[in-house]
């Protein structure tokens, strides 16, 4: 009816599609007709704003492109349970609800050309079809090769606006997570650069806040679930890599959770943040506003929270998690461009013993950081060199360094290991 007739039926077929399609195998066909998700965008585009059609159509999209909710393994084991005291034994799954088809449908349903549609159904939109919008984009982001043309497409706009428009009460609360997390995970996988130019640029800091509202668990949610929280930090990430600009606006509107979340309990958070500091750093104001430790950046009060920042990064260069050492060794070969900084750590117990820790290491690229940070510690000038230099001998840095060199394969791990040795040797 919606194929042949649409002009008159389009209204009923698009209710009764609406309802049907919450049937896996219905779903599952309706995406395989191409001919149907064609004319299934080509009405909602055609669909007047608010109106019971477009919301008709958008629920039928949404039940096409659903992923089944992320379970905890509590959530399982009670599951499991419920079946084996209905005396089925083992959970019988649908398997046409599993992921792999669920992005199969996704892509056929990107490959319709419903993005486009649900940009300019956005700007209109009453708030429960915007809930939709974003249900939908949020299920598209999931397959990594479709974010790249959905943010050409408009997604990381509408998700902006989205979320900028729609209030923190619930129950829009959700949707606005839901389109924060959308565009973390389109932001990943980009280069903001280019998401964020063009010939009608949207500024790039506008993405920091949405990205930061979900930096921290949902405390209204019943389970805790941290992988929001790795996405924001890595799209901050990505985003800090660009300019100092935008280092100087994610530290002034998301500092403080990201300094929390060095602490987290779990490894990939902790690397995650890490890895946003790493980048952060590369803007000599920002190190110096929150590592600085030699009175520059204010009181007492202001030098002691750097110090303590600056402790923890380099206990984290002991972590035993490779990836957070290697975070944490580039976050310290930024740092110790500057010369309090090289005094702190030098003098900071076992902070030498850290740094070397890392030039010792079995991985090459934790080699090269540790003495690329080892190098800026022992060429530094004046009294912060020099004390350098001493602590690091006392630690036993010619002979780890000498080691280093040995292991190494890479030209430059050997050129600066062999550059450190000389201004050991040479230098009082």
């Amino acid at each position: 009816m919606l194929l042949t007739n649409p002009e008159h039926s389009a209204q009923t077929s698009i209710e009764g599609l609406a309802y049907a399609s919450l049937r896996s195998q219905v779903r599952e066909d309706l995406s395989k007709d191409r001919e149907f998700l064609k004319s299934l965008v080509k009405t909602l585009e055609s669909a007047p704003p608010k109106s019971p059609l477009t919301y008709g159509a958008l629920s039928i999209i949404v039940n096409l492109t659903q992923y089944r909710p992320t379970q905890s393994e509590e959530q399982k084991r009670m599951n499991q349970l419920k079946a084996y005291a209905n005396a089925a034994g083992k959970l019988q799954s649908d398997t046409l609800n599993d992921d792999d088809r669920v992005t199969e449908r996704c892509k056929r349903v990107f490959e319709a050309g419903v993005t486009p549609v649900l940009v300019t159904h956005s700007k209109n939109g009453s708030a429960a079809s915007l809930s939709l919008i974003i249900s939908i984009i949020y299920s598209l982001s999931r397959t990594p090769s479709l974010r790249g043309p959905l943010a050409q497409q408009g997604a990381v706009r509408l998700l902006i606006a989205a979320w900028t428009a729609l209030p923190e009460t619930a129950p829009s609360n959700e949707a606005r997570r839901t389109a924060a997390q959308g565009l973390a995970r389109i932001l990943i996988s980009t280069n903001p650069i280019l998401v964020f130019g063009g010939t009608n640029p949207t500024p790039m800091s506008t993405a920091i806040r949405p990205l930061t509202s979900i930096l921290l668990p949902d405390p209204n949610a019943e389970t805790r679930d941290l992988l929001p929280t790795f996405e924001a930090l890595m799209a901050l990430t990505n985003l800090a890599s660009t300019d100092d600009d935008t280092r100087h606006a994610i530290v002034r509107i998301a500092w403080e959770d990201v300094e929390e979340l060095l602490l987290s309990s779990n490894p990939r958070v902790t690397t995650a943040a890490v890895e946003l500091v790493c980048n952060i750093v590369q803007s000599p104001s920002e190190t110096i506003a929150l590592f600085g430790i030699d009175g520059s950046n204010g009181d007492k009060k202001s030098v002691a929270k750097a110090q303590n920042r600056l402790k923890i990064l380099v206990a984290l260069a002991d972590a035993e998690d490779v990836a957070t050492r290697s975070a944490a060794g580039g976050a310290l070969a930024s740092l110790t461009a500057h010369e309090s900084i090289v005094k702190a750590i030098a003098l900071r117990q076992r902070g030498p013993e850290i740094v070397l820790g890392l030039c010792t290491d079995e991985n090459e690229d934790l080699r090269h950081r540790g003495v690329f940070v080892v190098c800026n510690m022992v060429m530094a000038d004046g009294d912060a060199g020099k004390v350098a230099r001493e602590k690091l001998r006392a630690a036993g840095a010619v002979e780890k360094l000498t080691e280093c060199a040995k292991a190494s394969r890479r030209r430059e791990v050997l050129e600066i290991a062999v550059q450190a040795i000389k201004a050991l040797l040479e230098q009082n």
